[in-house]
């Protein structure tokens, strides 16, 4: 068995950090103590971390770890929102190292458990006075995924080229073999952080990884060069595969749902796709076929590279360096003094699936290494990107743009220089103040897929208001973060319902709409362990469930209309739901979420029975919040808990 340690030639595309914040240093003691008088430490993530949970709490009992799940593509965005108002979790997750946010994050260069991490890496997340605020998550590779039991079926030999690439995708559309129902053989996960991502790293054999991209890379370091007359390329290859059907381009639209990469590779309906060393993994547990990764390749004869990212950053928050919070503090660094331990690190890999940890001294057995990517990881063609979230997410939007044809890649890339030359957005500088809010209501844990909440019952009767139906439903899905007491900006409604879904007003019957609450219910519990985005947070009605079984289903007890009377069978009712749960994506690949019974938009899809299209109001959710606050500019608005949805054990 070879072992290697791990001594990487990382080309780093570093872009400025000033990394600031105040910290009081700690003892890290064990303690142990009853279930009662364990000290709860918050983390927010956007998968399950059971073994590193367990690992932590067995080694402190003292200590009980708590994990809140959110998704990737907004797992920034909700930090930086929460952060800004005090409701925080003790351990801070970002993506990438943010400025955003260094303002309330604790300074972390006392602790001796900083020191363990490579310093090239943590040179990038320092601050001009040398403070360190955020450590390194284990590192995923990025690659090509590809189904080689598929490729072998049609004849297909392994790509050497991006050239090949292309040939595999023409050969698996004209065979038939590897193709969705829509046509695509290859996918992009559809956050933009992703496009970004695939974008940037097919630039690496030919140019970022060469003498000019590094050049090119110090100087946008400091400002002095552009995104414009440098990566114009990185589009021509997506290009060609959304001309010839190769790739779908519609899930960047925001208008459906995401992009279900695994399922479709797990069930043969893809042939390719970009992804990570854990999606790998994921898909060789399910035994379906024999997969394996690509490196980003070169057309001009250069060594191919793979990309590596810590999967995110994790910091402290700045609340636990108040004096009431000490202890809070104390068990958080055990934490991370755990987390930045070979054994805390191997814990950790087994829930994220990384592949390479940034400690200084890590070694790491070559058959952990994601079959494809051997020689780049051996010979040390490993690139890291280091690009702040917020700019990675606006260069990877206005290329999402370039690929659906709303703009033109030239126009697109000098968007992106005017967006970093001037520091990017800020939305508290930039933004509208429309309405003052009550109370804080919170989006956490995804609870507006499960159950009543403030914040679902102030949307949905803010709907109901303004589209003048009889009842308003609103998925949970559509939301996606909190608001909070105080000022509401119009950057807020963006952040909590930032989906373009428009408003169509039915007429329809009672069946139909029990049968909508039931589809519902119907994915409280997902195979990944989520509440599914499906769930109805109502106004004008009131209904009743059972908790989910082993099916992860919920059952509809009773409805009932607000006033508590019955939905009367043979009566009309006006409701008010989304485009996108009437058909107007259509309801293949879990667009639509089930809603058929809501059907006037899809041909493709039988038509809804006892619906008829009464109105389409144009208004997204967004649009309605902000209607409504200005109609009730002269009060504060919240919403309260009254009973309009009950869950029975």
């Amino acid at each position: 068995m070879i072992v290697l340690k791990m001594l990487h030639k990382i080309t780093a595309l570093t872009m400025a950090l000033c990394l600031l914040g105040t910290y009081s240093g700690c003892q890290n003691t064990q303690q142990s103590a009853d279930d009662s008088e364990r000290i709860a430490v918050t983390m927010l993530y956007m998968i399950d971390l059971s073994h590193f949970e367990t690992f932590v709490e067995s080694t402190y009992p003292d200590i009980d770890l708590q994990i809140e799940r959110n998704t990737e593509a907004t797992i920034d965005g909700e930090t930086e929102r929460r952060l800004r108002n005090g409701h925080g979790t003790d351990i801070i997750t970002s993506k990438m190292a943010n400025i955003s946010m260094l303002d309330k994050l604790l300074d972390l260069s006392a602790e001796s458990y900083v020191t363990n991490y490579q310093s090239g890496l943590m040179h990038d997340i320092m601050s001009k006075d040398g403070r360190t605020v955020f450590i390194p998550v284990p590192g995923q590779y990025y690659g090509y995924i590809y189904n080689v039991t598929l490729a072998e079926e049609a004849g297909i030999p392994c790509p050497e080229t991006p050239e090949d690439i292309l040939a595999m995708m023409k050969t698996a559309k004209e065979k038939g073999i590897g193709v969705g129902e829509d046509g695509s053989v290859f996918g992009i996960p559809s956050t933009m952080m992703s496009v970004s991502t695939y974008l940037l790293g097919t630039q690496i054999p030919d140019f970022l990884g060469q003498a000019d991209g590094v050049q090119w890379s110090s100087e946008m370091a400091k400002r002095e060069s552009t995104f414009s007359g440098n990566l114009e390329s990185c589009v021509d290859m997506p290009l060609e595969m959304v001309e010839n059907g190769y790739l779908n381009v519609d899930f960047f639209s925001g208008v459906g749902n995401a992009a279900r990469i695994y399922e479709h590779m797990r069930d043969g309906e893809m042939m390719i796709c970009f992804g990570n060393a854990n999606l790998l993994k994921t898909l060789e547990e399910s035994g379906s076929s024999e997969y394996t990764m690509l490196p980003f390749l070169s057309s001009e004869g250069n060594h191919a590279w793979t990309l590596a990212e810590p999967d995110a950053y994790l910091a402290l928050n700045a609340e636990l360096g108040k004096p009431e919070n000490a202890v809070t503090l104390d068990a958080a660094n055990r934490v991370l003094e755990l987390f930045s331990s070979q054994e805390g690190q191997r814990a950790f890999i087994q829930d994220v699936g990384a592949g390479e940890s940034y400690l200084t001294d890590t070694t790491v057995d070559m058959e952990e290494f994601p079959a494809g990517l051997e020689d780049c990881i051996r010979d040390g063609y490993v690139y890291n990107i280091r690009i702040p979230s917020e700019l990675m997410r606006y260069l990877g939007s206005r290329m999402a743009a370039v690929l659906t044809g709303k703009t033109d890649v030239e126009t697109a890339l000098q968007e992106v220089d005017t967006y970093y030359q001037e520091g990017g957005t800020d939305p508290e500088a930039s933004g509208e103040l429309i309405g003052i809010c009550g109370k804080d209501m919170i989006f956490e844990n995804y609870n507006v897929r499960q159950q009543e909440t403030e914040i679902g019952n102030l949307i949905a009767d803010a709907t109901a208001e303004i589209t003048g139906a009889d009842i308003a439903f609103v998925n949970g899905g559509s939301i996606r973060g909190s608001l909070y007491e105080g000022s509401i900006y119009s950057y807020d409604l963006d952040a909590v319902c930032p989906y373009p879904n428009q408003y169509v007003v039915l007429e329809t019957d009672a069946e139909t709409i029990r049968a909508m609450l039931e589809n519902g219910l119907s994915r409280l519990v997902q195979e990944n362990g989520l509440p599914g985005g499906r769930f109805l947070n109502v106004s004008g009605l009131r209904y009743t469930f059972h908790a989910p079984g082993e099916d992860g289903a919920g059952t509809l007890e009773d409805v009932t209309l607000a006033d508590g009377s019955p939905l009367k069978d043979g009566k009309t009712y006006t409701i008010a739901v989304t485009d996108y749960m009437a058909g107007s994506t259509g309801y293949m690949d879990g667009n639509g979420d089930g809603y058929t019974m809501l059907n006037v938009y899809s041909d493709a899809d039988a038509p809804g029975e006892h619906v008829t299209l009464k109105e389409e109001t144009g208004l997204t959710l967004t649009d309605i919040l902000l209607q409504y606050l200005k109609q009730h500019n002269t009060e504060t608005v919240s919403g309260k808990i009254d009973g309009r949805i009950k869950v029975v054990d």
